[in-house]
């Protein structure tokens, strides 16, 4: 039995020293304003076994997660970064502090996406959001962001194994939307494939030629990079005034 537990020592002590000396330095290069590339962060963390290597890797990108929120100013880039945490973190408790934040503090951004799609038909939970609820919050969002967060909440509910009527219902309110993007002709396809299993012809003919509408509208990439664009036209011609009013 004693050599059986010394054997076990020696395999784990290793494990366990590796992985603090690696903390040390990952500690010491932070504190040091050592570069990543520099130090070679992606071989320190080969060196360690898979799970460790997990448990490294996750607080490590707890901890940039955190601190780049600390350092946010801007109330966009503070949102986008609680809901980034939230989505992150494996703790459950700070999850659902970060969720019910932003459901009750900011109900009607897309940044708060991430809370709604989590909380949605979780029966386990007294912030259950019901598929009404979710559709209100739904049209409240530009449909530009609007769409990811469709798609999120499709992800959900095929996690939840939900029937096929059920995932119909969910897409029904897309039939009273006029589309502004290509990009949403996939969810009327699916709307008219699952019209066409459930027998609702009105609804399939519906979706089906909201599809014809969709085939007129930009996709969501080519609307992000024409904005790009005339961003970055507006601010050369913020700085080209500048420098002509500095004359």
């Amino acid at each position: 039995m004693k050599k059986k537990t010394g054997l076990l020592l020696l395999l784990i002590v290793p494990v366990f020293l590796l992985y603090f000396l690696s903390e040390a330095f990952l500690r010491c290069a932070a504190v040091a304003n050592i570069n990543p590339e520099q130090v070679k962060l992606d071989s320190i963390l080969n060196e360690l076994p898979e799970s460790i290597r997990d448990v490294v890797t996750y607080r490590i990108m707890h901890t940039d997660l955190t601190n780049a929120l600390a350092k946010a100013s801007d109330e966009k880039e503070k949102l986008v970064l609680t809901a980034q945490l939230g989505e992150y973190t494996r703790d459950l408790k700070e999850k659902e502090t970060i969720f019910r934040f932003l459901r009750r503090k900011y109900p009607d951004r897309a940044e708060t996406a991430v809370a709604y799609v989590y909380y949605l038909l979780r029966e386990d939970s007294p912030e259950r959001v019901t598929v009404a609820e979710f559709h209100r919050y739904l049209l409240k969002i530009p449909q530009m962001e609007r769409f990811n967060i469709w798609a999120m909440a499709l992800n959900r509910l095929t996690q939840l194994k939900v029937s096929g009527t059920v995932r119909m219902e969910f897409l029904l309110p897309l039939l009273e939307m006029k589309p502004e993007y290509r990009d949403y002709s996939i969810f009327y396809t699916e709307l008219v494939q699952l019209a066409m299993k459930y027998q609702k012809p009105a609804v399939a003919n519906r979706a089906d030629a909201l599809i014809d509408e969709c085939r007129l509208q930009p996709s969501l990439a080519e609307t992000e990079l024409l904005e790009l664009e005339q961003q970055n036209q507006r601010r050369e011609a913020a700085a080209q005034k500048r420098k002509g009013e500095r004359k």
